[in-house]
């Protein structure tokens, strides 16, 4: 046993010193949009996050979204692209960017995944070694439901009609003790003046 806990010990720290340092940027696409409805914004967020050694540089990030199926809002050009890029991002650094969509179609939608280039900064500050460019893709956000604006205007109007009865069943416990109180307090008055009168 233990010469084998001696062997493993030996293995990972001569793969620990064949590893270089490089940078290595993932890209994480998200929404918290829930539901997604025909003509109400849809929010995308894009988190870079660099868990490599290295600082990476030139990142570059694209996507696309169909401009016969969205509506462009936020941060995505009149055709529905998507670009982003940033001068750097150093090892263990984020960044985060969001856009804006308006669905103009109802149904089922399968999301893209966004496209990110970088270069390894490590490697591009040799000499003579060419730039080391890196490429990847994000995160998807699956397939995502899109409900129709009359469903959406039903599901979010739920909420008025909930409030409105709760409102009236309120007024009616407040309400009718004062009415009563109201009818009591003219009877006791009348039988008042009738008792100073005979």
């Amino acid at each position: 046993l233990l010469l084998l806990c001696v062997l493993l010990i030996n293995c990972r720290s001569q793969s620990d010193s064949e590893h270089e340092a490089s940078a290595r940027v993932i890209l994480y696409k998200s929404t918290e949009t829930n539901p997604v409805a025909e003509g109400v914004d849809f929010l995308v967020s894009y988190q870079i996050i660099n868990i490599g050694d290295v600082t990476g540089i030139n990142i570059d990030i694209v996507d696309k979204y169909d401009p016969k199926s969205f509506e462009t809002t936020e941060n995505i050009n009149e055709d529905g692209n998507v670009a982003f890029s940033l001068k750097e991002l150093a090892p263990g650094g984020q960044a985060s960017f969001n856009v804006t969509v308006r669905p103009k179609l109802f149904g089922i939608y399968e999301s893209t995944r966004a496209r990110i280039k970088y270069i390894n900064s490590a490697l591009n500050e040799m000499e003579g070694v060419e730039s080391d460019y890196r490429s990847g893709y994000s995160t998807s956000l699956g397939r995502i439901k899109i409900i129709s604006a009359a469903e959406y205007a039903r599901k979010s109007s739920y909420y008025i009609r909930e409030w409105s009865v709760f409102l009236a069943i309120l007024s009616l416990t407040s309400l009718l003790p004062f009415v009563i109180w109201i009818v009591t307090n003219a009877a006791s008055i009348k039988l008042s003046v009738k008792r100073k009168t005979t």
